[in-house]
């Protein structure tokens, strides 16, 4: 609500998220793979996700009523249940992920979002990173590594492309960062000068 009141048409919001994800059958899923997906919030109870994390639906209507014209979404978590990463596995639900939630989230114009993962993959911590493997190259990234012409700042486009060779690398290609959504001109994450 905070976010929604006070970001403008000309402003820019970045909103990031690091930790775990979640899915639950849900028939009523819009994403076509029959499964809701969910942040997590620290005090989630994975026995009743619907009362105590934040559905992705819920993440997308919040995205829509933000009025500002450029939108950037960082999210290190995954929904696959596998182990290892940062999600909470559910007993019996081994689906396959749609891509289409992300595609969804990100809708319009506007509107970017950066996963740690692909849909299907695992978004894997490293306890000596001491952070996701996803979020430590990001920090990484934009404290100057990924400004690749040295310009002195960072981009959207410079973020992903940089994660995108780094986090494979270290997760002996098992995790993909995926970027979706379109933006005009360019989106300056960092200044690093």
């Amino acid at each position: 609500t905070k976010v929604k009141n006070k970001a403008g048409k000309e402003d820019m919001v970045i909103l990031f998220f690091a930790g775990h994800g979640a899915t639950e059958r849900d028939v009523m899923s819009p994403d076509g793979d029959g499964l809701e997906k969910y942040l997590l919030p620290y005090d989630a109870d994975p026995k009743d996700l619907y009362a105590s994390a934040l559905p992705m639906r819920e993440v997308s209507h919040i995205f829509q009523r933000i009025r500002s014209e450029r939108l950037i979404f960082l999210v290190d978590a995954c929904y696959s249940g596998a182990g290892g990463g940062r999600t909470i596995g559910m007993d019996g639900v081994r689906a396959s992920i749609s891509d289409a939630f992300i595609d969804r989230i990100a809708g319009g114009k506007g509107r970017v979002i950066l996963t740690a993962s692909g849909a299907n993959e695992v978004s894997t911590e490293k306890d000596e990173l001491r952070h996701g493997v996803f979020t430590y190259y990001l920090i990484e990234g934009l404290t100057g590594a990924a400004d690749s012409d040295r310009d002195g700042v960072v981009t959207v486009d410079e973020a992903y492309d940089y994660v995108s060779r780094q986090v494979p690398a270290a997760t002996a290609q098992e995790q993909h960062p995926v970027k979706k959504g379109t933006v005009e001109g360019r989106l300056i994450l960092s200044i690093t000068e």
